[in-house]
């Protein structure tokens, strides 16, 4: 069957070395796959040339010629690259290789084809089963007349370089973590792009040069400014394609309206030494955050967005389990002072790419103003970009956003040790720009953290993260992070629920689909006992993160508060279905089920609490309401001697459900002293009940202001 494009012998030419064929027929399997994909992303029929027989085809020894040459007069070249494949004296490499090479560069189209996203690709698309020698690299590199782009289908754990089977995709042993299946639809999604520009770009069009296909990455323009605009700029282009897809769908006739929701993952870190995952975390954020302030968008929240971080599930199911209709995902690459950025927008229902687009910049012009591009798109498109996102920047310094990228990747980790890396670099950060809202805003947040974790005294720690915060809005009270962050110190050490709420309302009104702040908003609605607005928050929430398994647990203790125990069984059961592990949820389910009178799966569940503290305390209070006495007096006096020093409040929940006032109030009292963050729990409560007729119990509530005299 002759090529799709006229005066072609074929539109794809296999070439490989029969000694990587005779061992397991890796090729054979390869080519089968690849014909199957092919079918399954081509409207017409595509040939393919493959010497599958050896012994009636070409063989090492042979000399070229005519018939060779009508065979290679084809679209694509694939040479399946091994480690034996780049040998100056074998068959494939002379009379295939390097033969295609030649032909190609001098026919009608020339190796080099523009794509439709301006993109350029080489067609010869080499595929890699081994990692190949230097020397083997240099040789590939010379006779491309640039750097080496391959696609690879390798199988490495350590002593080991074999390619990848197709009975073998299971990525979480190979350091290069790939399935076999996504390797080969790469390969015929490239392939694809590759004839769609070869039939765009006709026989008349100038031909393509190397410099145009090399990943060597052009200098920043002389005289750039490149202190006016932060990575948001970068960034603008992607969002008004995005923003342009998602209006002219709305647009189309009497179409249904488009989905407007989508999901950042977290961007690829492709860099050789695999060494810029925080930058590529912190861009992925930076977008996400960018993408959040456009009301039109519904924006999945970063938690549940980059819990499919590394596990290379299909964004079909990425979709479906966070509830959009689109995906944006991307990858970073930078080598030395050269940056390559790549992002697509995915539509989920069917995997379909929508756009693509890629950046080459270097570190240092990674705040080059692309403001006109991004403006002139506006223009033309007739879009609106409400809230104006792209005015909004972190810093002007290059080196202080690298350490604040650095920050928030340490501070989502949440460790002791992590979070006080994070406290390091803002503050290295703000070395180099002390007028950064945005650091002063996080290095507010990671003060906290250490405050509550214990890192820091509580006193000291939350008295620096208001002063971080407080600077913040000084400096920009447009920024919805700064006020968030004050508003969590008013919660968690203040007490001033009040001048929370004012943050809080002040942080939503400028980032109205902040999961932060609507989160916060529901630990405020519950500490107050506003249960039902607590409740229809928190579901709020899990509609922009829906796989936090903190908000469900939340979410599960609101039902309980309201007696809707069932419905809080549910919840929780969901929050240990995504995981098992999550501190507190199985605590607290057993908790629901004493409640419901089921005390043998709740004795169940606290078993497999795997927090100590949780799970002495929740079986001090089921057996305290069991008659079984001497048990409930063994584990109390236990939990307090391991636990007096952080659990107060969990102390005075066990009295105040034994009836024991006096010594329920005198554990409140220390709680109170310690600043205990379970106080924030005191209202409807199921284990406080009994207190909640001694005038000592409305005296607490006062001076912790959950009430007003």
């Amino acid at each position: 069957m002759p090529s799709i494009v006229p005066g072609y012998e074929y539109d794809i030419f296999i070439s490989y070395r029969h000694k990587d064929n005779k061992y397991d027929g890796w090729v054979t399997e390869f080519v089968s796959n690849l014909q199957k994909e092919i079918a399954a992303t081509f409207k017409e029929e595509l040939s393919i040339y493959f010497d599958k027989n050896p012994q009636d085809g070409l063989l090492e020894t042979q000399h070229v010629d005519k018939s060779l040459e009508g065979k290679l007069k084809c679209l694509i070249f694939i040479p399946i690259l091994s480690q034996t494949y780049c040998d100056t004296e074998s068959f494939a490499w002379r009379h295939e290789f390097c033969a295609f090479n030649k032909l190609a560069k001098d026919d009608q189209f020339g190796l080099y084809v523009r794509l439709a996203n301006g993109n350029v690709n080489s067609r010869i698309l080499p595929v890699k089963i081994h990692e190949l020698e230097p020397q083997d690299v240099q040789l590939l590199s010379k006779e491309l007349g640039g750097t080496l782009r391959s696609l690879d289908f390798i199988y490495r754990t350590p002593g080991v370089n074999r390619p990848l089977r197709a009975l073998e995709d299971e990525p979480k042993e190979n350091l290069n973590h790939i399935f076999y299946r996504d390797q080969i639809n790469k390969v015929a999604n490239t392939i694809k792009r590759t004839i769609v520009g070869i039939r765009m770009q006709g026989s008349e069009t100038e031909k393509l040069t190397a410099a145009s296909f090399t990943e060597e990455i052009s200098p920043p323009t002389s005289g750039t400014n490149k202190k006016r605009v932060a990575l948001f700029s970068l960034f603008a282009l992607l969002i008004v394609l995005t923003l342009t897809y998602l209006y002219f769908q709305q647009k189309k006739g009497n179409s249904k309206m488009v989905d407007r929701s989508i999901a950042v993952l977290p961007f690829v870190d492709l860099s050789p030494q695999k060494d810029q995952e925080y930058f590529s975390d912190g861009l992925s954020e930076e977008l996400l955050n960018l993408l959040t302030r456009i009301p039109e968008l519904k924006v999945i929240s970063r938690t549940s967005a980059f819990s499919f971080k590394g596990k290379n599930e299909d964004v079909r199911t990425i979709g479906e389990k966070l509830g959009v209709a689109h995906i944006l995902e991307g990858s970073l690459r930078k080598s030395g002072n050269k940056i390559r950025i790549t992002a697509q927008l995915i539509l989920v229902n069917d995997g379909s790419h929508v756009w693509s687009k890629t950046f080459d910049r270097t570190i240092d012009d990674i705040f080059v103003v692309q403001d006109e591009i991004a403006t002139a798109v506006v223009n033309e498109l007739r879009i609106t970009l409400m809230g104006d996102p792209l005015q909004q920047s972190v810093t002007t310094s290059t080196e202080a956003y690298t350490l604040y990228l650095q920050g928030k990747y340490f501070l989502a980790k949440r460790t002791q040790e992590n979070v006080l890396k994070a406290t390091e670099n803002f503050l290295q950060a703000l070395e180099l720009d002390k007028n950064s809202a945005s650091i002063w805003a996080a290095l507010s947040l990671a003060y906290a953290s250490q405050a509550n974790d214990g890192s820091l005294n509580p006193a000291e720690g939350f008295a620096k993260a208001r002063e971080a915060a407080e600077k913040a809005i000084d400096l920009d009270g447009n920024l919805a992070t700064g006020h968030y962050a004050l508003a969590s110190i008013q919660t968690s050490y203040d007490w001033n629920w009040e001048g929370a709420q004012e943050e809080l309302e002040v942080a939503r009104k400028l980032d109205p689909s902040n999961f932060g702040v609507i989160n916060m908003e529901a630990n405020l609605a519950l500490a107050m006992g506003r249960f039902d607005e607590a409740i229809q928050l928190y579901k709020k929430a899990l509609v922009l993160d829906p796989l936090r398994v903190g908000v469900r647990v939340n979410l599960g203790m609101a039902l309980m508060y309201v007696k809707r125990l069932d419905e809080a069984v549910t919840i929780l059961g969901s929050a240990i279905e995504m995981n098992p592990q999550f501190p507190s949820s199985h605590y607290r389910l057993g908790l629901c089920y004493f409640l419901l009178g089921k005390e043998e799966q709740a004795n169940v569940e606290i078993e497999k609490e795997k927090m100590e503290d949780w799970r002495m305390q929740g079986q001090a209070l089921i057996y305290s309401g069991t008659a079984r006495d001497s048990k409930a007096d063994s584990l109390l006096t236990t939990f307090i001697k391991e636990y007096q020093d952080v659990s107060a409040f969990q102390i005075a929940e066990v009295y105040a459900y034994r009836k024991d006032k006096d010594k329920a109030f005198e554990w409140l009292e220390k709680a109170y002293a310690m600043r205990d963050g379970g106080l924030t729990s005191l209202l409807g409560n199921p284990w406080m009940t009994a207190l909640e007729k001694d005038p000592r119990y409305r005296q607490f509530l006062l001076k912790m202001k959950l009430i007003k005299g």
